[in-house]
């Protein structure tokens, strides 16, 4: 049987995500010493503009004066340096361990100087970046950027999100990262996220409901990942870094009013990448799926805090 990359990538992953001590050796690895993040100021760069634009056209916020939170953002200040600009103030920032790195910290700032403007504009700010670019320029370490742009950066994993003041944050922003939590964890996650939000406050998620391994192998389809019985993906997915649940749009919908939120809107992205998938071939309940259900490949959740 041919392995296929999927695969191999698997094999070479599963030492080090059977534990957290593993998963936390293989991050370094990746992303520090390899520096396998530098994409990721490009990525938030392209989209911070999307988020500040539906969450003013859509959930009706008021971005200038504003504290955002960053839900786990990742290596990149990029979200850190751009909303500052935006709202005038130091955003919150929540990881489940610590993430930063000097190697990224100036090719962000690069990245964030070429939308600077659009996402000032966006915001409906009429604050000026260009100064805090240049001081940013001189930061010696991501710590020193953070006290920059007044940042309370915290590493708090989900039982400690307890710790933050209800009512602390006005909006809330994450990028692929609601996918990684198992269904229970996203529950909590949700009801935290209502109590820390003030009310009628907007959020703004991207959810990629592909399979993660497609991104690396375009062998299989990018539901690849519903084919298995609930037995066989555990064994598959594991804990830890490898995990990601098995959630579609309808399930986010629902997690999302359970815990208090209004779903103002659902963007569509990436659509195309689920041409040819067959819900037949798909496991146990995923194959009632229609085509019209797969088409959301990647979900913009646009929702506000009652």
């Amino acid at each position: 049987m041919e392995l296929g990359k999927w695969r191999l990538k698997r094999l070479w992953m599963a030492p080090f995500v059977r534990t957290q001590s593993g998963a936390d050796v293989y991050e370094w690895l990746t992303a520090v010493a390899l520096g396998t993040q530098r994409g990721l100021s490009h990525k938030w760069c392209s989209w911070f503009n999307e988020h500040l634009t539906l969450c003013r056209e859509v959930g009706g916020a008021d971005i200038p004066g504003c504290r955002v939170w960053l839900f786990q953002p990742g290596w990149s200040l990029a979200p850190v340096f751009l909303s500052r600009m935006a709202t005038g103030r130091g955003p919150l920032v929540t990881e489940d361990h610590r993430r930063l790195a000097k190697r990224y910290l100036h090719g962000a700032i690069r990245e964030v100087r070429e939308v600077a403007d659009e996402v000032i504009g966006s915001a409906g700010s009429d604050l000026a970046g260009e100064a805090l670019l240049e001081r940013l320029g001189g930061a010696a370490s991501p710590r020193e950027a953070l006290r920059m742009c007044a940042a309370e950066y915290r590493v708090a994993g989900l039982g400690e999100l307890a710790r933050l003041r209800d009512e602390s944050a006005d909006l809330c922003i994450s990028m692929g990262r609601l996918e990684h939590l198992s269904r229970d964890d996203l529950s909590l996650l949700l009801r935290q996220m209502h109590r820390i939000l003030t009310p009628g406050s907007v959020g703004s998620h991207i959810v990629d409901h592909r399979d993660h391994y497609w991104h690396y192998d375009k062998s299989i389809h990018c539901f690849h990942h519903l084919t298995f019985s609930e037995e066989q993906w555990q064994r598959v997915c594991g804990k830890g870094k490898a995990y990601r649940n098995r959630l579609l749009e309808p399930d986010y919908v629902r997690m999302f009013e359970m815990a208090g939120f209004e779903v103002l809107a659902r963007r569509h992205l990436h659509s195309e990448d689920a041409e040819g998938v067959d819900p037949a071939t798909l496991w146990g309940p995923f194959a009632g799926l229609s085509p019209e259900d797969l088409q959301a490949v990647v979900s913009h959740f646009v929702v506000r805090r009652l």
